[in-house]
C-alpha cells in the first residue's frame, strides 16, 4: 500500500497538532492526549520546560525547529511523531524523490540514491550515501553526514567562513557545493559537487588520527594536525580488541568535543 507523503503539505497537517493535543484526533489513531499519571491534557502541559504550554509554544519540543516545520515531534513521549505516526528514524529517513517517497530501509539503506552505509558503520567512507545540494534533486543535503563533509572541506582550506562551526551546519547548500567542486578540481574528481563514493574517499584521506584510541574501551580521535582546524576533534572510530577499526562518529563542536553525535544521514536537529 502506497504512503502518504507527509512532507507535501506538512506545514498544514501540524495546524492539526493543537487538536491532537486535546484530545480531538485520539479516537483517530492519532497519538495520545493525556499524560495517564496525571491527567493533564498535552497541549496544558511544558514539555520543554520553558514556562510556554505546549498549545502556545511555537517550538514545544524545545528542539530548536518551529513544530509547524519540524519532521519529528513527539510531546507524548510514545517515541512516533504527534501527526504522521512515524518514528524519528522512518521521519527523518524518509526522503522524496519527485512527488514520491522514497524510505531508507535495510533493502535500500541510501533511499534514491547510490551507497550502501547510512550511519557510517564501516571503515569505509566510501560506502556511505551520497549527499548531494537539494537544488540538484539529491538527498540528505540537511544531514549529520552533511555535517562531516564540511568539516573536511573547511579544514582542508575549502570553502569560506569565520569558523569551521559557522561552515559546518550540517546544510549543503551553495557554498558547501562550491567547495566540494573546488576540492574535487584539486584531486582530479569530477567537479560535479556530488559526494559519491570517490569523493567520501579522498575526504576521508584528508583526516588525521590525533590521539589513538584503548581498543574495546575509548575510540581513535581524529582530526587535522594543522591549518584552520589544528587540534581540534573532529571525529571518532571505534576499535575492537583485535584492532580492528569500526564505525564513526562525529565529535560536539567546543567546548564538548568529548560528546559524540552521529555521523550518518539524519538531520541535525540541534545544530553541531
Amino acid at each position: 500500500m502506497a504512503r502518504t507523503n507527509f512532507r507535501l503539505g506538512k506545514q498544514t497537517g501540524r495546524y492539526l497538532l493543537i487538536a491532537t493535543m486535546s484530545g480531538l484526533l485520539a479516537s483517530c489513531g492519532g497519538s495520545s492526549s493525556t499524560d495517564a499519571d496525571s491527567g493533564v491534557p498535552l497541549g496544558e502541559q511544558d514539555a520543554d520546560l520553558d514556562g510556554i504550554i505546549n498549545d502556545e509554544d511555537d517550538d514545544a519540543d524545545g528542539d530548536s525547529i518551529p513544530d509547524l516545520s519540524d519532521n519529528f515531534v513527539d510531546l507524548d513521549g510514545d517515541g512516533l511523531d504527534d501527526i504522521t505516526l512515524l518514528t524519528e528514524a522512518e521521519a527523518e529517513g524518509d526522503i522524496t524523490e519527485g512527488d514520491e517517497f522514497v524510505e531508507v530501509s535495510a533493502q535500500n539503506p541510501c533511499g534514491s540514491e547510490s551507497g550502501s552505509d547510512n550511519s557510517s558503520s564501516t571503515a569505509s567512507w566510501g560506502d556511505n550515501c551520497l549527499v548531494e545540494r537539494s537544488l540538484t534533486g539529491g538527498q540528505f543535503a540537511d544531514s549529520l553526514f552533511a555535517a562531516g563533509i564540511q568539516r573536511v572541506l573547511y579544514c582542508s582550506g575549502f570553502g569560506s567562513a569565520s569558523s569551521y562551526t559557522a561552515f559546518a551546519d550540517g546544510e549543503y547548500g551553495e557554498l558547501s557545493e562550491a567547495a566540494a567542486i573546488e576540492f574535487q578540481n584539486a584531486e582530479s574528481l569530477t567537479p560535479d559537487g556530488i559526494v559519491g563514493s570517490q569523493t567520501w574517499a579522498r575526504l576521508q584521506e584528508r583526516v588525521q588520527l590525533l590521539t589513538p584510541g584503548v581498543p574495546g574501551a575509548t575510540p581513535d580521535i581524529y582530526g587535522f594536525s594543522s591549518g584552520r582546524c589544528e587540534g581540534i576533534p573532529m571525529f571518532y572510530q571505534e576499535v575492537s580488541s583485535a584492532l580492528v577499526a569500526g564505525g564513526w562518529t562525529l565529535a560536539r563542536n567546543q567546548p564538548n568535543e568529548s560528546e559524540e553525535v552521529p555521523f550518518s544521514y539524519e538531520a541535525p536537529f540541534n545544530r553541531l
